[in-house]
């Protein structure tokens, strides 16, 4: 059980990361429904389909398990449970995403249909249907584990900033502040003094 502890909160953040690639958040245009928007038509509809269908790509699986090797590789508390029980929980959140992804692009063919008009979802199709939408939206996909992994090495200048800003206003320690919230997201089982429990 010790071997598993804080392994959680981390793994939550691996798979999340992967469940962000599988909806397309990697594609050029994102999707900000307005409340109240009207109810999109059956055009609408059928065009937002097409337009996630051609975002997807064969290679999807293998950049989310490259994305969570990734990740469980640069996690401590990963590093310091068994090979086997690693390679349980990359398969588990993989295998996890990749059935899921039916019934999460399910969901988002309303969300794009409500955010995009019609003249606005034809011309997303009709671009990623050519040539050079297909190879933008492979290399998107594909690059998506580095893309992933560029975004995450800025993380500690984040902790470290938000522990400054957090203490200077509640008059904490901005060092314990920042190994707390280090130990949260990276899973590593460290106490306020950033030493390890023993």
């Amino acid at each position: 059980m010790r071997r598993t502890k804080g392994l959680g909160m981390r793994f939550w953040i691996v798979l999340f990361s992967a469940l962000a690639l599988a909806s397309g958040a990697m594609a050029q245009a994102k999707a900000a429904p307005q409340p109240g928007a009207d109810q999109p038509s059956a055009r609408q509809m059928h065009l937002s389909r097409r337009y996630i269908e051609l975002t997807q790509s064969d290679q999807m699986e293998e950049a989310i398990r490259s994305m969570i090797v990734g990740q469980a590789n640069d996690d401590p508390s990963m590093r310091e449970i068994p090979a086997e029980d690693r390679a349980f929980m990359v398969d588990l959140a993989t295998e996890l995403t990749v059935d899921l992804m039916p019934d999460m692009l399910d969901r988002l063919v309303p969300v794009y249909a409500r955010t995009f008009s019609e003249a606005e979802l034809t011309a997303l199709v009709t671009f990623f249907d050519s040539e050079l939408g297909r190879s933008i939206a492979e290399k998107s996909i594909s690059s998506a584990p580095e893309a992933n992994a560029a975004m995450m090495s800025v993380m500690p200048q984040l902790f470290e900033k938000m522990a400054t800003r957090i203490c200077a206003r509640f008059g904490c320690d901005p060092a314990e502040m920042r190994a707390m919230m280090q130990g949260e997201a990276y899973g590593s089982a460290l106490p306020l003094s950033g030493k390890p429990s023993n």
